[in-house]
């Protein structure tokens, strides 16, 4: 098994839709995002055939993670820790000084992952997913907010 990581091209991109949909199920959102927020697109392969997918925002300093999704038959192998961490190394050699991501207030496992990665709670972004319409909930809480994560490149706290 042959796993590799790198940017996506253009032309490549539309073939990632279903997977970054597992991240943002807003295809609107999604979509809007790539168009205005997004600098670049990566993909994470097994044999050439794309598994995962993460989107990027690299102008900001801390750099920010807008996407990122694994395939469901590929979780719970170590593929998204894998490809987190490819990521993280990716801003460091842009001499990023900070790296941060965001989940919805109910993702509970995003918050064990993130965690296990090397992220730290650093804020919330109330009421980020007002676009959700009808509200949609998970767990039985509404998704109203995004908590972010963070971790400093630099290796200072």
């Amino acid at each position: 098994m042959s796993i590799s990581i790198r940017q996506a091209h253009p032309d490549e991109i539309e073939a990632l839709i279903p997977l970054l949909l597992l991240a943002e199920p807003s295809e609107r959102a999604l979509r809007w995002g790539l168009a205005h927020l997004v600098d670049a697109v990566y993909c994470l392969e097994r044999d050439g055939q794309p598994i995962g997918a993460a989107t990027l925002r690299w102008r900001d300093d801390p750099a920010e993670i807008q996407e990122l999704a694994i395939a469901p038959a590929w979780q719970r192998q170590g593929l998204g820790r894998r490809f987190v961490a490819w990521l993280l190394d990716e801003a460091r050699r842009r001499g990023k000084r900070a790296l941060q991501v965001g989940t919805d207030n109910a993702s509970v496992e995003n918050f064990l992952f993130y965690q296990r990665c090397g992220l730290r709670m650093d804020h919330v972004r109330r009421d980020y997913f007002w676009y959700y319409r009808p509200p949609r909930f998970k767990h039985g809480i509404q998704i109203r907010d995004m908590l972010v994560f963070r971790i400093e490149l630099d290796g200072k706290e």
